[in-house]
């Protein structure tokens, strides 16, 4: 049995539950739900059958969540994500500051102003897990010089992914409350 799915398998496949997931909203469900609608993508048989062909059927449950479904995530929370994050921050934070560096692998964005020594620390998460997103600004902040620097301005801005479901007022207030507390903020979008 081959280890790796040829390339145009791969595509199918992926084109074919890329689709299936946009048909059950696949963002805005729970984890049971989901759980539920992946073991049906291993039951279809243009699916699971056709990545058995070329697996041990063990491991095409976890391809399928891995390789397809991250990606899945990851694409739809990437083209909901705004693109420019400079009025936001203004809006936000209060004050005007430019791009400096994005590290995509922990995906935090820094914003300086440039009329003051004054950062602007952006990192992407999800609503349901916004101290996640929390936690990796901070940890960027402590790996930078800056942080370290006297006289420093530097602001948290969390952007976080609502994954096409309605926050209530109360989680939101409760939210701002928390995040006040740490002197960040938060934008959310991609809501239901």
């Amino acid at each position: 049995m081959a280890n790796k799915v040829p390339d145009t398998v791969a595509r199918e496949v992926k084109d074919l539950v890329f689709a299936e997931a946009d048909k059950v909203d696949y963002l805005a469900r729970s984890r049971v739900d989901n759980g539920k609608f992946l073991d049906q993508l291993v039951q279809i048989e243009q699916v699971g059958g056709r990545l058995a062909q070329f697996m041990r059927k063990a491991e095409v449950r976890t391809y399928i969540k891995d390789a397809i479904l991250n990606r899945y995530s990851k694409d739809k929370t990437q083209k909901e994500r705004p693109d420019d994050f400079r009025s936001i921050i203004e809006k936000k934070v209060g004050i005007s500051a430019d791009f400096v560096e994005r590290n995509e692998r922990s995906q935090v964005s820094l914003f300086k102003s440039p009329e003051n020594n004054c950062f602007v620390v952006v990192a992407d998460g999800t609503v349901l897990k916004w101290e996640t997103a929390l936690r990796k600004a901070l940890l960027y902040i402590a790996s930078k010089p800056f942080s370290s620097q006297e006289h420093m301005e530097i602001h948290i801005l969390l952007a976080l992914f609502a994954r096409h479901q309605k926050m209530t007022p109360s989680d939101a207030a409760q939210l701002d409350k928390a995040l006040e507390i740490c002197q960040a903020s938060a934008v959310i979008y991609g809501e239901g």
